[in-house]
């Protein structure tokens, strides 16, 4: 399946037990692979009482995704930094 940018930011996002992590927010595309590397997600009100920064998906962490979700692996969510990365 095909997937446009404009379908994939604002696509919900959930752990493969069923619970909501929010919505793609951005992502990042490695261009020496031709890849999406990282997904970021704007974190749903029930992540955001418990971490403050958005999520960072990875590759590798998603099991499936569709027009309708992405699903994630359940035990395998790291927190993108607020800092700004050195140039």
């Amino acid at each position: 399946m095909l997937l446009k940018h404009k379908q994939l930011i604002g696509l919900l996002v959930k752990t493969q037990d069923g619970r909501v992590l929010g919505q793609i927010k951005d992502f990042e595309f490695n261009t020496e692979m031709g890849q999406i590397d990282k997904y970021i997600i704007s974190s749903s009100e029930l992540v955001k009482k418990i971490l403050a920064q958005d999520l960072i998906i990875n590759q590798g962490q998603v099991i499936s995704i569709d027009n309708q979700e992405m699903i994630v692996d359940s035990g395998a969510i790291s927190i993108k930094s607020t800092a700004e990365e050195p140039a």
